[in-house]
Order: structure tokens, then sequence, then C-alpha cells
């Protein structure tokens, strides 16, 4: 554990290590994604993009509680004003979310699931500035 705190990037670049945990609280909610997304689509048989936009709902609740918590600690920010900016910055990663997944799936016929992977790398750089930067901004 000391070697991750003591990591050169961490301490030349402070938002490397925000970054990383942002990363890892997005790995765990990539897997809920993906987990409710197939349990709609292949067990309930939703259509691929209402399923897409209900999990990633649900995943973006578990996101929202990690990355308050563990990855930029603003626990002392009003709770509901916080989520509601969390909320839309999440709006806008889920509209190109679904904006690039359609393209993958409809229109260059890319196999749903290695889309759904594929977008979610994207979003990620941008749901980061989004809430590194305006939601959970310092004071």
């Amino acid at each position: 554990m000391e070697f991750i705190r003591s990591f050169f990037l961490f301490k030349k670049y402070p938002v490397t290590k925000e970054f990383v945990k942002f990363c890892l609280v997005g790995f765990t909610n990539l897997l809920i994604d993906i987990f409710v997304y197939w349990l709609l689509t292949r067990w309930l048989g939703f259509y691929y993009l209402l399923a897409a936009t209900m999990s990633f709902a649900v995943a973006v609740s578990w996101s929202f509680y990690f990355n308050r918590r563990w990855t930029f600690r603003h626990l002392h920010h009003n709770i509901l004003r916080q989520y509601l900016k969390f909320f839309v910055a999440n709006a806008i990663s889920l509209f190109a979310n679904l904006s690039l997944f359609f393209l993958l799936v409809d229109l260059l016929a890319l196999y749903d699931l290695l889309a759904k992977l594929l977008v979610a790398v994207i979003v990620a750089f941008l749901n980061f500035s989004l809430n590194k930067f305006w939601t959970f901004r310092p004071s």
C-alpha cells in the first residue's frame, strides 16, 4: 500500500490519484451496468436502448455514493445539490453513451456487449472531467 501512496505520478499530479480511484469505482459501476443491462435484455426482453438507460441509472446511484465518499471525499457539501449536479453530469454522459452505443450497434453492427465496453471507456473521460471540475469541485 505504501508503494501506491508514494507513486510519483500521485505526488506530482494529485488528480491522477483521483482519476485512478474514479476508474476503480467506474469499473465496479461498469460491472453493475453490464449485469443489469444483460438481465434486462437477455432475461426480461427489454429493448436494448431502454435497458441501457435503466442500467445506467442504477449504476449512477452506486457511482455517486462511492465517488462522493471515497474518490472526491466531499461529504461536507449539500448532498441533494451535489446529487443533482452528479445526475446532470451523468445525464450528459448518458447522452454521449447512448449516441455512441447506437452508432456502434445499429450503424456499425458491432456486438452490443463489446460496444457497451468500448463506449464505457470513452465516456469515462468525459464523466470524470464533469464530476471533477463541476460536481465535486472544491469550494
